[in-house]
C-alpha cells in the first residue's frame, strides 16, 4: 500500500516537473510559426513590388524619387496603392524597400549589377533596360520573439526576390 501511495507521489513530481518544458516547446513552436508567416508575407509583398515595377512602363529604377516607382511601392506595401494606408505587415515603410537591377553578361556568363548612367541602365539619359530587378529590404525586417523569461536580440528577416525586367 504504501508503495503505490509513493508511486503516485513521483508521478506528480514527475508531471509537475515536465509540464514547464511542454509549455516551453509549444511556445517555441508558435514563435516559429509565426516567424515562417512573417516571412513568406514579406516575401510576398517583395514579389508583388517586383512584380508591379518590372512591368511598368516609363519606370525609372535609378530615381529613388520616381513617381511609378512610389506607387509600385505602396502597392506592394499597403495591397491598395495608397501611400498613407495601413501597412500589410506591421512597421513595414516605403523607405524599407531597395531595388537592384542586373544585367546578364554572357562573357562570364553572370548577373552584374547595372550602373545608372547614359552607358548603364538609366532609361531616362538613353541607356538600355536591365534584364532583371532584385528587390529586398536594406535593412531587413526585424521581428522580435516573444518568450517569456527569455530575453534575445530581434532576428532579421531579409527577403530577397528577382525578376526578369519586362517594363520599358
Amino acid at each position: 500500500m504504501t508503495r503505490r501511495r509513493s508511486q503516485k507521489g513521483a508521478s506528480l513530481v514527475e508531471g509537475v516537473m515536465f509540464i514547464p518544458l511542454v509549455i516551453l516547446l509549444l511556445l517555441g513552436m508558435m514563435e516559429f510559426g509565426r516567424i515562417t508567416y512573417t516571412y513568406f508575407q514579406l516575401q510576398k509583398i517583395m514579389y508583388a513590388f517586383a512584380r508591379a515595377a518590372g512591368t511598368q512602363q516609363n519606370i525609372n529604377l535609378c530615381n529613388a524619387g520616381d513617381e511609378n516607382l512610389a506607387r509600385a511601392i505602396a502597392i506592394a506595401r499597403t495591397g491598395t496603392g495608397e501611400p498613407g494606408a495601413e501597412a500589410v505587415v506591421l512597421g513595414l515603410q516605403a523607405s524599407d524597400f531597395r531595388v537592384r537591377i542586373e544585367r546578364y553578361d554572357p562573357t562570364t556568363d553572370s548577373l552584374t549589377e547595372c550602373d545608372c548612367s547614359s552607358t548603364g541602365c538609366d532609361t531616362s539619359q538613353g541607356g538600355s533596360a536591365p534584364d532583371f530587378i532584385l528587390v529586398d529590404l536594406a535593412n531587413g525586417y526585424p521581428i522580435t520573439l516573444r518568450i517569456p523569461f527569455i530575453s534575445q536580440d530581434p532576428i532579421l528577416l531579409r527577403p530577397v526576390v528577382r525578376l526578369p525586367f519586362g517594363g520599358t
